[in-house]
């Protein structure tokens, strides 16, 4: 079930109680541990009625950094299916105003390797990363 609250959404998965026992959670014990408490945290205060927790906010940096990171995925492929070079990628995405110069010049850049070490970022997002920006709750990662 997912239920709305004044500032965040909670996502639950409702289990039936033993019988004779009362419902209550379990948790794993992983490296989100503290961000699964936390989260219960939250969800008793909103039942309660005392929401008043505002969510973590990236600053604008680290906004304008995600939004870079999701355009370079969302521009991998072209619309009939094949990828697209790193070169198209920082002209259309992450450089698009600029001359790239002559391919000679383009393989030796460091335009090249900025839009390298992007995609590799974007990637990791994609994966896993984005689990970083729940756990630190303040999208530390994106420097």
């Amino acid at each position: 079930m997912v239920f709305q609250g004044q500032y965040r959404r909670y996502r639950i998965l409702i289990k039936p109680a033993r019988p004779g026992g009362e419902a209550g959670f379990i948790l794993r014990h992983d490296p989100w541990l503290e961000a699964r408490i936390s989260a219960i945290r939250d969800f008793n205060k909103a039942l309660e009625g005392a929401e008043t927790l505002r969510p973590t906010r990236p600053t604008k940096y680290q906004r304008r950094r995600l939004e870079l990171l999701l355009a370079v995925l969302d521009s991998l492929f072209l619309l009939d299916g094949r990828r697209r070079t790193l070169r198209q990628l920082a002209q259309t995405v992450i450089y698009p105003r600029s001359d790239l110069g002559r391919a000679i010049e383009w393989k030796s850049s460091s335009e090249r390797r900025h839009t390298q070490r992007l995609v590799g970022e974007a990637h990791h997002l994609m994966r896993e990363g984005y689990r970083a920006l729940l756990q630190t709750g303040v999208f530390a990662h994106l420097r």
